[in-house]
């Protein structure tokens, strides 16, 4: 006998007709087994036990209190229409049909309350199993996660922030000439962060790609003018892997990265071609952050280093930032936040001058006015969300708290601004701070 018909042997039909047909087929038969049975003649003495009792019996106990009911109670009364028939309604056994029917009644009882419970236990048993299937789960994604970032991380020993600083100080030593001095590092740092193999990185000059490389990592790189990957990245400026090629063309790249080293300014200073990288290094993150390390170093490579802490008259390069920034969010989804602090008191200004000096490697500072006239300082987060903006918020407060006390509530803080979601306020906020832009309100490339 399989499963399902020894449930359907103990545990009764779902289906209610089905139940139905049961009840009343017992029913049928409990009255013909008492009607056979004799103990209805009028000179009867048998003291055998009571058969009829087993069909309302049964049925209750099988499908609960309404069931058990019906069937004795049409048990029961089918004998009285019999009874009546037949002239004997006289001798109708009333208390034994009493009984059946109360027998009915609690065994009925019994199993509706027995199901409750069960059903209680087996949504208890469903719901731990749903929670730990669940559990099961987060933890084999968890662990994924762990080991992708484990991946990622894999031969990225430096600081970001202490690679840029770095690179900005070998860039303040060697005014002439920079990218020969900074080709190498910049090649180590794009191959922590990108898994960069086998790459060169080659000065651009109006266009133009030089022959010669300026510095490469791996074996066997070489340029290959004709690649059409990077005939598309020196004509759009953009970071590509891979190959964005025409349907007639026949060839594919022989590259697997085309890094632009595009400045503020939006010159391309230069550009790192890469044969080889590794693929799981490849995530939308460090694409991204490939981008902003290449922005950041086309600014060293420029005729003067385009620093991070802007003046007041410098509200165009700072436009400019934004501008990329927004870029970034659109190309690789690197969202970058924006946090502005303004000396309502008007006394204060020397205390943002100071926060100054705690920039992080790729921050911007601008440093300018309000419509009134009160000091502010504009500060890009580049690669920052809005909590990890909130985090710096933090740190700045505790920073004002310390260096004015009280005075600190004078230093309003507006933000965290993000690029992806805040882009009305941001360009709200640039009009009042004396940066407006008209590109700013357009949707282009390089617009916010």
């Amino acid at each position: 006998m399989n499963n399902k018909n020894r449930n359907k042997t103990f545990l009764g039909f779902s289906k209610n007709s089905y139940v139905w047909l049961e009840t009343l087929i017992f029913a049928i038969i409990s009255i013909y087994i008492w009607v056979e049975s004799g103990s209805l003649a009028p000179n009867s003495t048998e003291n055998n036990f009571f058969w009829p009792l087993l069909g309302p019996l049964l049925i209750a106990l099988r499908y609960g209190f309404t069931k058990g009911f019906v069937c004795a109670l049409v048990t029961t009364a089918g004998l009285a229409s019999i009874m009546n028939a037949s002239g004997m309604l006289s001798y109708y056994p009333l208390s034994i049909a009493v009984g059946t029917i109360m027998v009915a009644m609690i065994a009925g009882e019994f199993h509706d309350y027995w199901h409750n419970i069960n059903q209680k236990h087996i949504l208890d048993h469903q719901y731990m199993t749903q929670k730990l299937d669940s559990f099961t789960q987060n933890y084999h994604l968890l662990k994924v996660s762990h080991d992708q970032l484990e991946q990622r991380s894999a031969g990225q020993t430096v600081s970001l922030r202490a690679s840029i600083s770095e690179l900005h100080k070998i860039a303040a030593k060697h005014p002439e000439h920079r990218l020969k001095y900074l080709g190498q590092p910049y090649l180590n740092l794009m191959a922590d962060i990108g898994g960069i193999e086998v790459a060169g990185i080659y000065k651009v000059t109006n266009g133009k790609i030089n022959q010669n490389a300026v510095a490469s990592v791996g074996d066997s790189h070489r340029l290959e003018r004709s690649d059409p990957m990077l005939n598309d990245m020196l004509k759009n400026q953009k970071l590509l892997s891979p190959a964005k090629l025409d349907a007639n063309q026949a060839h594919q790249s022989r590259y697997q990265l085309c890094i632009p080293l595009v400045d503020t300014r939006g010159v391309l200073q230069a550009a790192i071609i890469a044969e080889n990288a590794k693929f799981f290094m490849l995530t939308p993150a460090n694409v991204a952050l490939l981008s902003l390390v290449g922005n950041y170093a086309a600014d060293l490579l420029s005729d003067e280093i385009i620093t991070s802490i802007l003046r007041p008259h410098q509200s165009d390069l700072f436009i400019a930032y934004l501008k990329r920034a927004s870029y970034n969010k659109r190309y690789y989804g690197a969202d970058s936040s924006v946090v502005v602090c303004i000396d309502s008191d008007g006394r204060h200004h020397h205390v943002l001058d100071n926060t100054i000096s705690y920039r992080r490697g790729a921050d911007v500072y601008w440093s300018c006015k309000t419509a009134q006239g009160n000091a502010a300082l504009a500060v890009l987060l580049p690669l920052t969300t809005a909590y990890d903006a909130q985090q710096y918020i933090v740190r700045l407060q505790e920073l004002l708290k310390d260096q004015l006390g009280e005075g600190a509530k004078d230093i309003d803080i507006l933000g965290p601004f993000s690029m992806s979601t805040n882009r009305t306020e941001i360009r709200k906020l640039m009009d009042e701070l004396g940066a407006y832009d008209e590109d700013m309100a357009t949707s282009s490339d390089h617009s916010i």
